[in-house]
């Protein structure tokens, strides 16, 4: 019963990390990208320009405080970034400002408007996408196994979604439609995991209907802890080499794939077991009902 009491451990400390990351949104807030709030999206060509800083300073003096600037991947390329906020909203002009403030020709790339009314939309629908994309599971789960463990799922994936979005918050790491993906990858990712310890569980309560259903559980995670690891350590792989080399366009949702794997792995033995035993499952939940006898028969 060992591994019993670490699991209720792990519970208690996935809870104090969900309130530690519900303070984390609350206090610092999810910053909303371009995606979201509206603005425009400059790229822009400086082949002439050595440093960044008379670039920055002269952002800074043409626009304020509310310029963000990240250099391009093509050398000599900048991507400039005005919220809705700004008074500059016409890439022509925003252009020439820069070519005035730096003395220098200024050759624009390319130029995106997102409207604030747009913006609004996305949200709404990147919010009702994670919101119907988790009833779907549950529904799906209810069917395939047992109401209990499709409560507990979706309790596993309320905390791996609120943890990614409390470590968002902290870095202040924008969240644009690429982060939405990310959430909802990170959805799919966690369901695999609880379906998997689901299926061996109910396969050990159904062998075993007189066995306490803690050791069943325990049965059912370590039976299926080689397997996770693996997939969760192959997955990790590939999302750290595209966290590493994808660059800043893939930064917000190669980290939310990073965070949410790691948070889906640790819910899918931690959060979702205990939550299903909390519930009340047992195995007579699982047990398969007498096939009826046909009449005439002897």
């Amino acid at each position: 019963m060992k591994l019993t009491h670490v699991r209720y451990a792990s519970l208690a400390l996935s809870g104090l990390l969900i309130l530690i990351s519900l303070w984390a949104i609350a206090y610092y807030g999810l910053n909303l990208g371009i995606d979201f709030t509206g603005g425009i999206v400059i790229d822009f060509a400086l082949p002439g320009l050595t440093g960044s800083e008379p670039l920055i300073a002269a952002l800074h003096s043409q626009f304020g405080e509310l310029a963000a600037l990240t250099p391009s991947t093509t050398q000599g390329e900048w991507q400039l970034i005005l919220p809705h906020a700004s008074q500059w909203q016409d890439p022509q002009q925003v252009i020439a400002q820069i070519s005035r403030a730096l003395a220098m020709p200024v050759t624009l790339v390319q130029a995106n408007v997102v409207g604030p009314q747009v913006g609004q939309v996305l949200f709404e629908q990147g919010g009702l996408a994670l919101l119907v994309a988790s009833l779907a599971i549950m529904l799906y789960l209810a069917i395939r196994f047992e109401w209990r463990l499709a409560l507990a799922a979706v309790g596993a994936l309320v905390h791996d979604v609120t943890l990614t979005l409390g470590l968002l918050a902290m870095l202040a790491v924008p969240m644009d439609l690429n982060v939405i993906a990310g959430l909802l990858a990170v959805i799919g990712y966690s369901l695999n995991d609880s379906i998997v310890i689901g299926d061996r569980l109910r396969d050990v309560l159904r062998a075993k209907p007189n066995q306490c259903v803690y050791v069943s559980t325990n049965i059912a995670v370590c039976e299926t802890f080689s397997r996770t690891l693996i997939t969760a350590g192959t997955t990790l792989f590939t999302i750290g080499c595209l966290l590493v080399l994808g660059g800043d366009a893939l930064y917000g949702f190669a980290l939310t794939l990073f965070v949410g794997v790691l948070t889906g792995t640790w819910s899918s033995v931690a959060v979702a077991s205990c939550l299903q035993e909390m519930l009340g499952l047992s195995p007579a939940h699982y047990q398969r009902a007498p096939a009826p006898e046909r009449e005439g028969a002897y």
